[in-house]
């Protein structure tokens, strides 16, 4: 049987099993970022300016960004980056080691020093990706003396704290308990947009579940905006706040125990997804409804998502969730009326 992607509507690709599978989906899990919300000018941003903010309070200098919203997404490609607060404590981790090694705290001159964020992003996908993985890559370049005087300074609570605060703004304390001590006004969450309206969801044949790395505020917050509240049943929603995060496949299986499906397609847009939806296919008993993993691209991993999800063997893609519901809504039709 034919397993390579193949063009089957308009912005959906399916391997030829997926495509007979999807006739008895039942269930949609989908991430909320880069699926059902446009975090563009969110999340990105929030890392950028947080990781700027703590550079300016430990004595960094310079005009440049010590990272760009574009270049964020290297590290979404090289996986376990699913939080933005943990690739935000990433991306200081490198410039307080980078500026250890040059004895200047110059962010200008510390972006062109060799590694370059590229690079190093890639180096730590390949030790497993995540903070773990790029700790294991920066290890090589300095040795463990000054490596333990680098992380005494790397405050990651202080860093998660000032994500939180540029995130919500004046709404830090409703969405995340904290109050705003350092950033007032309005949060970068006020610039998300929804990607898919409530009527076509609605409309669909299937029940839904959301398993994210935002916690419950996070989500909230984005459901409202988006009008999407009360589409999905609260003990469906599986978020940080849960203590459940991915890629552990226990967000999917608390989903499945909840809808009892025939069979779930879960909706994603990066390769911590993937790695979730394929722990459960492998984790699964017999009895278990199998788990599709859709890619959703134009995610965090940017252009880069295309290549990886081929790369990966997924059962399909898609440019936008509402493509998908459709192509399987039809798929479900001629199944009904055969």
């Amino acid at each position: 049987m034919n397993l390579e992607l193949r063009q089957v509507a308009d912005g959906v690709y399916a391997t030829s099993r997926a495509a007979m599978q999807v006739e008895v989906a039942d269930v949609v899990v989908f991430d909320m970022d880069g699926v059902l919300i446009d975090v563009r000018h969110s999340y990105p941003v929030v890392i950028c300016k947080t990781v700027d903010q703590f550079l300016h309070e430990r004595g960094f200098s310079g005009d440049d960004m010590a990272v760009t919203p574009d270049e964020t997404a290297y590290f979404k490609a090289a996986g376990g980056f699913n939080s933005d607060w943990a690739l935000a404590q990433g991306v200081v981790l490198i410039y307080l080691i980078k500026a250890e090694l040059a004895g200047s705290r110059q962010v200008d001159g510390l972006r062109n020093l060799s590694p370059d964020l590229a690079t190093i992003a890639r180096a730590a996908g390949q030790y497993g990706g995540g903070l773990t993985g790029l700790e294991t890559a920066l290890s090589h370049l300095i040795d463990q003396r000054d490596l333990e005087r680098v992380k005494a300074e790397w405050d990651r609570a202080r860093i998660t704290r000032l994500a939180q605060e540029f995130y919500a703004g004046d709404r830090a304390q409703v969405v995340f308990g904290v109050p705003n001590d350092t950033i007032s006004g309005e949060g970068l969450m006020l610039s998300e947009r929804a990607l898919i309206d409530r009527g076509t969801l609605a409309a669909a044949p299937f029940r839904y579940g959301l398993y994210t790395g935002r916690n419950r505020g996070e989500v909230q917050s984005a459901l409202d905006m988006a009008q999407l509240d009360g589409i999905f049943a609260e003990e469906a929603l599986i978020t940080e706040s849960l203590g459940i995060r991915k890629p552990n496949p226990a967000g999917l299986f608390r989903v499945k125990e909840i809808l009892r499906p025939q069979l779930m397609i879960y909706a994603g847009d990066n390769l911590d997804d993937w790695q979730t939806a394929a722990r459960y296919e492998a984790e699964r008993g017999l009895d278990d409804p199998p788990c599709l993993f859709c890619g959703v691209l134009g995610g965090s991993p940017g252009p880069l998502g295309y290549s990886l999800f081929q790369e990966r063997g997924v059962d399909l893609m898609t440019h936008n969730v509402a493509s998908l519901l459709a192509w399987v809504s039809e798929r479900k039709q001629r199944l009904t009326t055969a």
